[in-house]
């Protein structure tokens, strides 16, 4: 689970901006005041940790919906100077070590079971050399255990050469290390980079040979920890490896078996610790739903199942085919909360048969003699195409499947209420909730709205929850499950405010300018 992101530089955020996620998180806030610069900084971060480009317009979760239009466009008032800095914080429930490395000899035999929670911090940067110009990630840090101090920090050389290596730095006086870390700082220091030519190597200015500079300060710790500095192979240019390819550290020096083991040692840490922790990040963001703010009408020729067709969340489409593909309950648990709802439709899926088909080929439901169709029922006698009825249903079949489709992860949704009643607002309240609350599944709910009334119906199941009064078949909700997110415009940049709810389901603080108070303003 995701619980919390920072943000710095990026689009219309300047100075860093925290996020506390719950597994309900809303975000609330005028036009264009910066709530969809969140979702897109999810986006950016998986595009970030999975292909490592830095320089991105469209995204894989994003599909053809969003544009991030590069480096520039996203870096905040598009200067070059600036660095973006995104910091996501992480729970890590799975386990570390991730290509079968023999444990037995390893000084830290309980780092698999002291880990539980990570953070990732990277910075990037627009880089010119004789090798590269661009944008890049050129550092990166990782954390554990809610510390703030980083357990491993990563960087790439200044000159950006093909074959340059990558250097990572390993923190041997960082908590979680530092009662076994006396076992291996002097074997890990006799393989590390001499702190004066990496100084120099990243940073041209940095003194001549020779020159008296202390190792306090060139790190910024006092306390004569270990630091030791390794080299590592490069497979992409950024400074956060690949999750699912094994690193190789380049030991400084001769090749003796002793210094052949510690960097075997150093490279099982290593993997653990970035790779174990940023893989399971990587894996969370994989399997995210995007749903962008339009959903596309489906056309005519769509709503017939075609086997291999490549649709998207983010215009919705993905939903209509999981419709017509399924063949066991989503279509009558669809069916169930449009109801619910009140939408004043039903989902139809109709098989169509060959007439040359035979018998046998026809119980056997052969592909090449049967077809489906979808259309919906409104009530009316008749079936009719999502295109002939209004605009709302076809913005609201894909917030319904995405939230009970089933999968864990996050699923992203920007305007859930478009074009709907605002009876129908309040239902998506328990829609998205249950979602969020549903039993065995790490679900994250990210709902970007301007409803009123889907928040009025949190804050009613909240009291209802602490009153005892819940309805049957709701699930209760508790603060802990919701978190309400308010972005506002501060000249020109956005920021954020954590707007929290007590157990009655009442803002703990006032809500500046009053809470939804045009409604007032205009019966007064």
């Amino acid at each position: 689970m995701l619980t919390s992101l920072e943000i710095e530089n990026f689009k219309g955020i300047a100075a860093r901006q925290r996020i506390d996620f719950a597994p309900l998180t809303l975000l609330f806030g005028a036009n264009s005041a910066g709530k969809s610069t969140i979702l897109q900084a999810l986006l950016y971060l998986h595009e970030l940790i999975e292909r490592g480009s830095a320089d991105v317009d469209r995204t894989e979760l994003g599909g053809s919906i969003l544009e991030l239009g590069g480096f520039v466009r996203l870096v905040h008032r598009h200067d070059r100077q600036r660095a973006i800095v995104l910091r996501a914080e992480f729970a890590t429930p799975g386990g570390l070590e991730r290509f079968g490395r023999d444990l037995t000899e390893f000084p830290f035999p309980d780092l698999d079971d002291e880990v539980e929670s990570a953070w990732l911090e990277l910075t990037i940067q627009h880089r010119t050399a004789a090798a590269f110009h661009g944008a890049m990630v050129e550092r990166a840090a990782i954390g554990v255990n809610g510390e703030l101090e980083p357990l491993v920090w990563l960087e790439t050389p200044g000159s950006l050469r093909e074959g340059d290596p990558l250097y990572a730095r390993i923190n041997l006086g960082h908590p979680l290390v530092a009662d076994a870390a006396a076992n291996v700082a002097e074997s890990w220091l006799s393989i590390s980079v001499p702190e004066p030519e990496w100084h120099r190597g990243v940073d041209p200015g940095f003194p001549e040979r020779g020159a008296v500079v202390g190792l306090d300060d060139l790190i910024g710790f006092t306390d004569g920890r270990a630091l030791p500095l390794v080299a590592l192979s490069r497979s992409r240019l950024s400074a956060l490896p690949p999750p699912n390819e094994p690193l190789r550290v380049i030991p400084l020096g001769d090749d003796a078996p002793e210094k052949a083991a510690t960097a075997q040692q150093v490279r099982t840490f290593l993997e653990m610790i970035v790779l174990g922790t940023t893989s399971q990040l990587a894996s969370f963001l994989r399997d995210a739903q995007y749903i962008g703010p339009l959903r596309t009408i489906p056309p005519r020729g769509f709503l017939y199942e075609r086997a291999g067709r490549i649709t998207s969340w983010a215009d919705g489409l993905t939903a209509w085919d999981l419709l017509l593909a399924d063949r066991l309950t989503l279509v009558e648990r669809t069916n169930a909360w449009l109801r619910r709802l009140g939408a004043g439709c039903q989902v139809v899926v109709q098989q169509l048969f060959d007439g040359s088909a035979d018998a046998e080929e026809l119980s056997d439901g052969h592909v090449d003699k049967t077809v489906r169709r979808l259309l919906l029922d409104t009530g009316a006698g008749s079936f009719v195409l999502p295109s002939e009825v209004g605009a709302g249903i076809s913005q609201l079949i894909p917030v319904v499947v995405a939230a009970i489709e089933g999968r864990g992860g996050l699923t992203l949704v920007e305007q859930p209420e478009v074009h709907v009643h605002p009876a129908v607002q309040v239902g998506l309240g328990d829609l998205v909730m249950e979602a969020a609350r549903r039993e065995g599944q790490r679900r994250m709910i990210l709902v970007e709205t301007h409803s009123e009334h889907l928040l009025l119906r949190v804050m009613r199941r909240m009291r209802e929850t602490h009153e005892g009064t819940v309805p049957e078949g709701v699930r209760p909700v508790s603060p802990a499950d919701v978190s309400v997110v308010l972005v506002e415009k501060d000249g020109a940049r956005s920021i954020t405010r954590m707007m929290p709810l007590n157990e009655r389901g009442e803002l703990v603080k006032a809500w500046p300018g009053g809470f939804f108070e045009e409604g007032l303003r205009e019966v007064l």
